[in-house]
């Protein structure tokens, strides 16, 4: 009975494995384009996140801003560590093209594949443990701050008592890298290959 019940279950995950490869496959996987980007400031504290469109439907340059429906944007999620690399908090400035983040600025060029200009993501709704990533010069430029400090991005939070704190600043700019489209079918497929190999092992050592 329990050899029944493993083969049983190597096969459900065989099979789902590859109907969701299927699935993806024929869903237009090629219109959907995710991006990873990264941020670390002089004094060690990190950001990383990520963020996806639609292709078919996304001028060369997708521009946010605020809270509401996006133009462009479907996600876009934001995580923050200090300078040990120990998680502080992870916020979604956007899901399912819908922004819930006041501050939210976020500009980036699809040809050059690079964020630019104003970019403040994250969440501030003046709450203790709030953590925000922003580029407080272009901010200033666009007359969305007025906050004057020597270094172009600014990593902040609100302590206990809800008070802005400037943790780290630097003139590094956020990196992007895009996700390879075919990711996602390829950790599916190794997966259904790694079940039709415990198949074909479990079927040898039954024969034996």
């Amino acid at each position: 009975m329990t050899h029944l019940f493993a083969k049983k279950a190597i096969r459900m995950v065989t099979s789902t494995a590859l109907a969701l490869a299927i699935a993806i496959t024929t869903h237009d996987l090629a219109d959907a384009a995710e991006f990873n980007f990264n941020w670390k400031g002089d004094s060690g504290y990190s950001a990383k996140g990520s963020f996806n469109y639609d292709t078919t439907t996304a001028p060369n340059v997708i521009s946010e801003a605020g809270l509401g429906a996006t133009k462009n944007l479907q996600s876009l999620s934001i995580s923050f560590f200090d300078p040990f690399s120990t998680p502080i908090n992870s916020f979604t400035p956007v899901v399912n093209s819908v922004s819930n983040y006041s501050f939210l600025r976020f500009n980036f060029d699809n040809t050059t594949q690079q964020i630019f200009g104003p970019f403040d993501v994250g969440k501030d709704d003046e709450l203790p443990g709030d953590t925000w990533l922003n580029n407080n010069l272009a901010l200033i430029d666009e007359g969305f701050g007025d906050e004057v400090l020597a270094k172009e991005f600014g990593f902040n939070n609100r302590n206990a008592a809800g008070t802005k704190q400037i943790l780290d600043l630097s003139n590094n700019s956020v990196q992007v890298s895009k996700v390879p489209e075919g990711s996602i079918i390829i950790g599916l497929l190794a997966v259904c290959s790694l079940g039709l190999t415990a198949h074909t092992n479990f079927y040898k050592a039954n024969q034996e």
